[in-house]
């Protein structure tokens, strides 16, 4: 709240044609990605305006409406009034727009002349043990298996499979593949062989990056002629693929000269459903998505320069693939991973060992949590914030957060083919967030609509269809299923303007929107 102080005192000083960021980052003493994250979250509420032609932030229709009001009362008016559409320009980067766009320099190489040396990555094993892979290091190795990847027919658009757990073999191997201008497909450590087999087929992965262990699952897709790079292991007599020793083959090739480019709509990752074996609601992320996953990163996360940064969640789905892997290279933050299964004694030390400031967690693992005894663990955590994305939380659990880590935790609720779209922080100082009944607010460039059986756009208060209203919405940037268009036509089947994300609730008169349900089977995100 303080920060937020400073930028509108910094506004309030600057002269009647508005500040510029720079003036803001002087004013205030704050970071230029702090002072940007905030002058937007003050436009999204209207307490700023920005306007993109001259890059000037000036106050908003709040202070001008109060400035004006001069003691008059409002008029009253029963007809619901739409949301003001979000201004485009602060979310419609310049980095994620056109047809030139270097994913590489965007998530390592433009981060070396600061942070060659830094931790891009900090990996800790289940027995303690801790290593580190330098942004210097990620750039050199994923530009050789970029390399590597190439010299076996690897071209912009196809699709590397990915089946590896938490560890720099992932890194580096997802790295390589937007190098080439290819498609990260990460599967599920825990899909079963029919799983994997499936989405490979439907994906038409033309490579495979895998551990001994997972490689096997996949033996039905792999031919002689498909390449197979291994991470540990001897030679499987069972896998008929063109094995290649991921390691070997990093440390015998050249670094790849020059990263490819992608198109705003290109996509650069795949997934499908974790709900079931069959390789169903297929998503390819374009790059334009990078716009939401900077905003929630800084905004939705509150991710900031000083924090240190844990996304416990898994690497397969949608969450910690775009906030715990692409979401940290992007701002330029350590990904903090911790292999192994799940162990909530583990989850405590790493937290007290890495003084874990900010942590994001699936719903399952926070509510593991209270199998254990934070005040047990070797030092004092050191948390500022939890976020929990996915579900809406039942009170306990919020209660629980809140009283015994004293700290505030945001409840997220969205969907894998849209981010993050809802959320509510419940601060223990703040007595009264604790009792909210609501999700929250629709994060800062989207906007959910309440609709009838019809399509018509309801009242406040009225419990209906809840749709992300498309036009309004900047950084929504899904368009259609993979090859399955009778999904994508139930998503959008009152017209283009309106998605349907598949539940129900209402938003009430303070623009909190409440959850009821599931309206139908539509695919939400993850549910653990």
């Amino acid at each position: 709240m303080s920060r937020a102080i400073s930028v509108l005192r910094a506004v309030a000083g600057a002269p009647s044609h508005g500040a510029r960021l720079a003036e803001l980052v002087e004013g205030t003493g704050l970071s230029k990605a702090t002072a940007h994250r905030l002058a937007a979250a003050l436009v999204h509420e209207g307490l700023l305006a920005y306007d993109a032609a001259s890059r000037f932030y000036t106050f908003g229709e709040f202070f001008l409406e109060m400035s004006n009001r001069a003691g008059k009362p409002p008029a009253a008016s029963d007809t619901p009034q739409p949301d003001p559409a979000p201004n485009p320009s602060l979310y419609q980067r310049p980095e994620y727009c056109g047809n030139a766009i270097s994913l590489a320099h965007l998530l390592c190489d433009r981060h070396l002349p600061g942070k060659r040396a830094l931790p891009a990555m900090i990996h800790e094993s289940v027995s303690g043990q801790t290593s580190e892979l330098s942004f210097g290091r990620l750039s050199d190795y994923s530009s050789r298996f970029a390399r590597v990847l190439t010299s076996v027919g690897i071209r912009k658009g196809d699709r590397v499979a990915v089946m590896l757990p938490k560890g720099v073999e992932l890194i580096i191997a997802a790295l390589a593949i937007w190098r080439v201008g290819a498609v990260y497909m990460p599967l599920f450590s825990t899909y079963s062989a029919s799983a994997v087999n499936a989405r490979l087929e439907a994906g038409g992965a033309k490579a495979i990056v895998a551990d001994r262990v997972l490689v096997e699952r996949a033996r039905k897709y792999i031919t002689p002629s498909t390449p197979v790079f291994l991470v540990e292991g001897d030679h499987i007599n069972r896998i008929e693929g063109r094995l290649t020793q991921f390691w070997s083959s990093i440390y015998e090739a050249e670094p790849l000269a020059e990263a490819a480019t992608y198109g705003e709509n290109d996509p650069f990752i795949m997934t499908y459903s974790a709900k079931v074996v069959e390789p169903r609601y297929g998503i390819l992320t374009p790059v334009r998505a990078l716009a939401e996953i900077e905003q929630y990163m800084r905004h939705g996360l509150d991710v900031r320069d000083e924090d240190v940064f844990w996304n416990m969640t898994d690497q397969g789905w949608e969450y910690g693939v775009f906030y715990g892997l692409v979401g940290p290279l992007l701002i330029g933050k350590s990904i903090l991973f911790c292999d192994g299964p799940y162990d909530v004694s583990q989850g405590y030390r790493v937290l007290s060992k890495f003084r874990v400031t900010n942590l994001t967690a699936a719903p399952s693992q926070i509510r593991a949590w209270r199998r254990g005894d934070p005040v047990a663990a070797s030092h004092r955590l050191a948390l500022r914030i939890v976020t929990v994305g996915g579900e809406p939380l039942p009170q306990d659990i919020i209660s629980w957060v809140t009283q015994k880590l004293g700290v505030p935790l945001v409840n997220q609720y969205g969907h894998r083919e849209a981010g993050m779209i809802v959320g509510m922080k419940h601060d223990p100082h703040d007595p009264r967030s604790l009792d909210r009944v609501s999700v929250g607010r629709v994060a800062p460039g989207f906007s959910l609509v309440v609709l009838d059986e019809t399509g018509s756009e309801l009242g406040v208060g009225a419990e209906g269809i809840l749709a992300i209203h498309v036009p309004r919405s900047p950084l929504f940037w899904f368009r259609a299923y993979s090859q399955d268009e009778t999904a994508t036509e139930a998503r959008f089947r009152f017209g283009r303007d309106y998605y349907i994300t598949g539940d129900t609730g209402h938003v009430d008169a303070d623009g909190c929107v409440h959850y009821a349900g599931e309206a139908s089977h539509a695919i939400s995100m993850h549910k653990d």
